[in-house]
């Protein structure tokens, strides 16, 4: 959104964003509390930044002198940081993911947590000692008692804040101290602290003001609990309408995916294209297993998806980016060698939040490409050093024997790896792994996750984290669906495909537009199904190309007509043969 763009959309939209943004501070100024509901695109987090910019400006006296804070909870570390890195130091905002908040904010209250983790079967420890508990400690994300400390997983902490909001003396405390709460992607935010955010505070006109940042239809995450939309008539809707990222073509797509938030494209140099391609042409036996009824065999789907992804890469600049969108990590996984690893991490390897698997990929194995290349520049970025001269001889044979090392153990497990690691001492291993290796050493039945001892979970071949770390490199052409929500691309095959039973687009995706009816009690099925439509279907800068592998009917065969045209539908055996004039 900066100044290098030029010509009529761009000028219209970004007109209109500098209008919905100062609405935002309008809004911000009378102390409502108000939504931003931002569709794909329209430059929700640079609104966000400028709200943070206007609130440090404008606000350093009134909170910094009451020693208040402002809180900007987003969703992930990797986004605190991003923000983080905006403030000055001493700045009264502090931005944080919700679990850190609500422990900061209930941390004190040791007394309340003691008798909520001692009376409450919810809180059992997994494992431990018989020692009372004296303190309620937040560290690894693991559920366990030692030494009279019983520490939580990471759901406790929300649901202990949720006992804590309960009460009335706690919630005067809590908004005293935070005047103004700011939520990004608010809509998966977890939905019993926002019911009491609404109870307790907007519903009554009373204590924070809150300021949500998000979009209603991107909520696609089923295990956390996620809120959705939040309703109430004390908070404004603030609707963004432009949508700097994708090409009039796709942004018309949106639209009518969307009549309800309709974008203007900012984009002026490229009109875009929309394709279907499906597998009607398809004459062999289909597969008849669990999960798969109807869907290609693996050979032929990969087959035939691998010459759509070629015949695409040769039609367009050799400098765009194509990623292509799979229904399932579970078909990748088993395709690509990592299917043990997704098991135990499910939606923790999809968000990059594993403490394992992020130390394997942003320290171990970058640290070992840098070896094996003498990339010295590279070992240091690694290390987050501005220099480390390796002069000495004994130095250099140290780092010489890492190398040799981790290439034997980078063929055996995990551990095998950490354990080097941790006996050259030449890598930093941060403390949450020395607290799971002490685990590890000590009571190795502990569970890691997925009900997986830390003991199995480093038993796993190295190999699979090898796989996973090629996978979820940003340049990687394959992706499952839900990993690219906020992610962008030049060109995009989005697959329609069998794997998962909680997704059928086939059968929900002509209910977005009415095509079909949703039946009685398939509400959040067909929700569910249309989010994750919309979310793919909004990744694109340039050109979408829907591949469609299973059969389809004559309701769904409408639907894409209407919205990409019937010239624009081929099947396979058409569009690999088709020439372009």
């Amino acid at each position: 959104m900066g100044g290098k763009h030029t010509g009529a959309n761009y000028d219209l939209a970004k007109a209109e964003a500098d209008k919905v943004d100062a609405q935002i501070i309008e809004t911000l100024k009378t102390g409502h509390s108000f939504r931003v509901e931002a569709g794909a695109g329209s430059g929700k987090t640079y609104s966000l930044n400028r709200v943070i910019e206007w609130i440090q400006a404008n606000k350093w006296s009134d909170y910094s002198r009451k020693k208040q804070n402002v809180v900007c909870i987003t969703y992930t570390n990797a986004a605190v940081d991003v923000i983080a890195e905006r403030l000055a130091k001493d700045s009264f905002i502090l931005p944080s993911t919700i679990h850190s908040f609500a422990w900061n904010a209930i941390k004190q209250y040791q007394s309340v947590l003691i008798d909520a983790v001692t009376t409450n079967p919810d809180f059992l420890p997994d494992e431990g000692d018989f020692n009372k508990v004296t303190e309620v400690a937040y560290t690894l994300g693991h559920r366990y008692k030692e030494n009279g400390i019983q520490y939580l997983y990471h759901d406790d902490v929300l649901k202990l804040f949720c006992l804590l909001l309960d009460n009335a003396k706690f919630r005067r405390v809590f908004a005293d101290k935070y005047p103004l709460i700011l939520i990004d992607e608010y809509q998966d935010s977890y939905k019993p602290i926002i019911d009491r955010f609404v109870d307790y505070f907007i519903a009554k006109g009373i204590g924070p003001q809150f300021g949500f940042f998000g979009d209603a239809w991107q909520t696609i995450y089923q295990s956390n609990k996620a809120c959705g939309a939040i309703e109430h008539d004390n908070i404004d809707v603030i609707k963004k309408s432009s949508n700097f990222r994708s090409s009039p073509r796709i942004v018309q797509l949106l639209n009518d995916i969307r009549p309800d938030l309709p974008q203007k494209s900012a984009i002026d140099d490229f009109e875009g294209e929309v394709f279907v391609i499906t597998c009607e042409d398809y004459t062999g036996p289909r597969r008849a297993d669990r999960n798969f009824k109807n869907e290609l065999p693996p050979e032929e789907l990969k087959s035939r998806l691998n010459k759509v992804t070629e015949k695409i890469k040769q039609e367009t600049p050799a400098d765009e980016e194509l990623k292509v969108l799979m229904i399932t990590h579970k078909v990748l996984a088993t395709q690509q060698g990592y299917e043990k690893l997704l098991d135990i991490l499910n939606d923790g390897l999809r968000d990059k939040e594993d403490p394992f698997l992020l130390f394997f990929m942003e320290t171990v194995e970058p640290i070992y490409h840098a070896l094996n290349t003498s990339d010295m520049q590279l070992l240091f970025d690694t290390l987050g050093i501005k220099r480390y001269p390796i002069t000495k001889k004994a130095e250099k044979n140290k780092w010489k024997e890492l190398q040799r090392q981790l290439d034997e153990v980078r063929k055996k497990r995990a551990i095998d790896v950490f354990e080097i690691i941790n006996r050259t001492k030449l890598i930093p291993i941060p403390p949450k792994l020395d607290g799971w290796y002490h685990l590890y050493q000590n009571t190795p039945e502990t569970i890691y996750a997925s009900n997986t001892s830390i003991e199995a979970f480093l038993n796993l071949d190295y190999a699979q984290f090898i796989a996973v770390k090629d996978f979820l490199h940003p340049e990687a052409q394959y992706s499952t669906e839900h990993g690219v929500k906020g992610e962008e691309y030049d060109n995009v095959i989005f697959v329609i495909s069998k794997g998962w039973n909680q997704y059928q687009f086939e059968t929900y995706a002509p209910m977005i537009t009415k095509k079909a009816v949703i039946p009685s009690g398939k509400q959040a099925s067909f929700e569910r199904n249309r989010n994750l439509f919309y979310v793919c279907c909004s990744r694109p800068k340039k050109r979408l190309f829907f591949f469609v592998t299973v059969p389809i009917d004559s309701v769904f065969n409408s639907f894409v007509a209407e919205l990409v045209g019937e010239q624009n539908i081929f099947f396979y055996s058409q569009y690999i043969e088709r020439s372009i004039n």
